[in-house]
């Protein structure tokens, strides 16, 4: 049984993890910019993600999509700490070099108007570090997700050392939902 969709954007699609997706996770988990994202990213690791990608969809705690762009595996977009009866998520957006800006803001776009639609989602946070790549924040912030919080040593960096988390929330209206499914008719 398939649990996670596959999702048209402009210029690509949000599928399922795959066992192909293994090398490019352990790349993109290479990469630290967001909260969670480790040097130590061993392939493990990226194969227990896929298998833990479907236990979190079919019990409606997580998804995580592949952003595919010409077959090839450039990101991931995931949710979690979903819940559904309170509607609302926690985002991530993790992605290569090679992904340009304008890809990730229709992937995010694209995957927050999904989940608003076949969910009934409405309120999507976003946590990231703030030493982290500032594209990711001006990404977020173009779809539409604000500064709301700044969490003082929230993520432990080493034995002595932590850092901030900035959180951004993005709230879609019931209103807004509904257009969103006119113009995708």
């Amino acid at each position: 049984m398939k649990f996670v969709a596959n999702v048209d954007f402009n210029g690509g699609q949000l599928r399922p993890l795959d066992e192909s997706d293994v090398d490019a996770i352990v790349k993109i988990y290479q990469k630290q910019t967001l909260a969670g994202q480790s040097e130590d990213a061993i392939k493990e690791h990226a194969e227990r993600m896929i298998t833990l990608s479907v236990q979190m969809a079919a019990t409606q705690r997580g998804l995580m999509w592949a952003i595919d762009v010409d077959g090839q595996m450039l990101g991931m977009l995931s949710l979690y700490d979903w819940q559904p009866t309170s509607l609302k998520t926690v985002m991530r957006l993790d992605t290569l070099p090679e992904l340009s800006q304008a890809l990730q803001v229709d992937a995010l776009r694209t995957g927050i108007e999904y989940l608003s639609k076949k969910y009934h989602l409405r309120n999507f946070s976003f946590q990231c570090l703030p030493q982290g790549d500032e594209s990711v924040i001006a990404v977020i912030q173009t779809v539409g997700f604000e500064q709301q919080a700044r969490l003082r040593d929230f993520r432990r960096i080493s034995q002595t050392e932590y850092s901030d988390i900035l959180v951004f929330n993005k709230i879609v209206e019931p209103a807004e939902a509904v257009s969103l499914e006119g113009e995708q008719a």
